[in-house]
């Protein structure tokens, strides 16, 4: 298989979808917990965006499926990226979310994995250097 060299393919991630059986409840959740910020509600569909501008987009679903579990397959994770991952994961926990007993812990960085209200698995994420 080939890399295009002539053209830019994908400029980059629009949004990020999650389907649920209540695309308000949830998009709410992070709005209040994670400090996203609303953008559009259709009605069936919610959209709403962080600091950063990574969109998030909770649709309708007509079904529910199994609690997934971190290493099923399929999208499993949005790592949320923190300065300070003592003070994130402090005020996060007082609001009551709940974290996985301990952190993860490699070289040049420190993960925190929770779930949203329906959930799905998140993390916090805190690097020595960036990714990008």
């Amino acid at each position: 298989m080939g890399r295009l060299k002539e053209k830019l393919l994908i400029k980059g991630v629009e949004h990020i979808a999650i389907a649920t059986t209540d695309p308000q409840k949830l998009a709410q959740w992070y709005v209040d917990y994670l400090n996203f910020f609303p953008l559009l509600d259709t009605g069936n569909t919610v959209y709403i965006n962080s600091a950063n501008l990574v969109v998030l987009e909770f649709v309708k679903s007509e079904t529910v499926p199994a609690k997934p579990q971190i290493r099923d397959a399929g999208l499993r994770h949005i790592a949320f990226s923190v300065d300070d991952m003592d003070t994130a994961y402090t005020e996060l926990q007082a609001a009551g979310i709940e974290f996985e007993p301990a952190p993860v812990v490699l070289p040049g960085m420190r993960l925190f994995f929770f779930r949203d209200v329906e959930g799905n698995y998140l993390h916090l994420v805190q690097r020595e250097k960036a990714l990008l």
